[in-house]
């Protein structure tokens, strides 16, 4: 008879709270990582019977609020890809001319320029991507159709789009330049190959500003409005703290238990019955 060695294991230890549901808490990437939206447009299109006869652009609307990240502006420790840093550590890639001093309005920070087509060439006309929250907006159907077509693209890369649609422009331009001419035909336009019309810019229609505003401009006007009272408050927070508020009426509690104000009542009285009379005699020598 053969005996067998059944050898017994401890049933492994459990933890109490093992069956009970749990919570974990797991957080979303951050950075140039980030799955998170941090860009968002409303548009608004509009067409009717006649445009569509005729072959008319539609009438569009858009708003955009867009977030620019430190990485997206600076070589941060897992992020090192800008090339062109100023001296503040960021990235020098500069805003579309909607976004550029002058193009904006006065009240937004705008600055008036004597060369409308040039421009100032003063570096600090220029700005630049900075952090922080942006609003775009726009009222051409071309300016809808940019904005969606740069939305994949980094800052870097809406800038190289931006310098060659500017280069585009500025082939079309010369090629009308040339029909209008009518002098032969150059190398360069020598075949079939026509540069693109990419249509009108729609940078006058569109607004690009950083958020929160520049006040200094927007309350400018309000400022000077102001400047007086703020003259006037501030002369009678002097007079309070010296003093001179009480000592005037001090005196004038001191000098109404004398016999001045009745002098005073008197002698105005008096003159007003005077200039009274003489009025009513000037009145009589008219009639007669």
């Amino acid at each position: 008879m053969s005996t067998t060695r059944q050898t017994r294991q401890a049933p492994p230890r459990t933890v109490i709270f093992a069956g009970l549901p749990t919570l974990k808490i797991i957080e979303p990437p951050k950075g140039s990582f980030s799955t998170q939206n941090d860009q968002w447009c409303l548009t608004y299109c509009s067409q009717n019977v006649s445009g569509r006869i005729h072959g008319k652009i539609p009438s569009c609307r858009s708003v955009c609020l867009r977030k620019v990240f430190s990485h997206e502006v600076r070589n941060i420790l897992q992020f090192k890809s800008h090339k062109d840093v100023g001296a503040d550590g960021k990235a020098r890639y500069p805003l579309p001319q909607e976004g550029q001093p002058i193009h904006l309005p006065r009240y937004l920070g705008g600055r008036p320029t004597d060369d409308p087509e040039h421009g100032r060439k003063s570096p600090a006309d220029i700005k630049y991507w900075d952090e922080g929250w942006y609003v775009w907006k726009t009222n051409t159907c071309l300016g809808v159709y940019r904005s969606i077509s740069l939305m994949p693209k980094t800052l870097e890369g809406q800038v190289k789009a931006d310098l060659h649609v500017k280069a585009q422009r500025q082939q079309w331009k010369e090629y009308q330049e040339f029909v209008r001419s009518g002098q032969p035909p150059e190398n360069k336009w020598l075949g079939p190959v026509i540069p693109p019309n990419l249509g009108p810019d729609p940078a006058p229609e569109s607004l690009l500003v950083h958020l929160p505003l520049e006040s200094g401009p927007l309350l400018e006007p309000l400022y000077h409005l102001l400047a007086p009272a703020g003259h006037s408050l501030q002369l009678f927070h002097d007079n309070i703290r010296e003093g001179n508020y009480q000592k005037f009426a001090r005196r004038v509690w001191g000098k109404a238990w004398t016999a001045e104000p009745y002098t005073l009542a008197s002698r105005a009285c008096g003159f007003g019955y005077e200039q009274w009379k003489n009025k009513d005699d000037d009145d009589k020598e008219k009639e007669a």
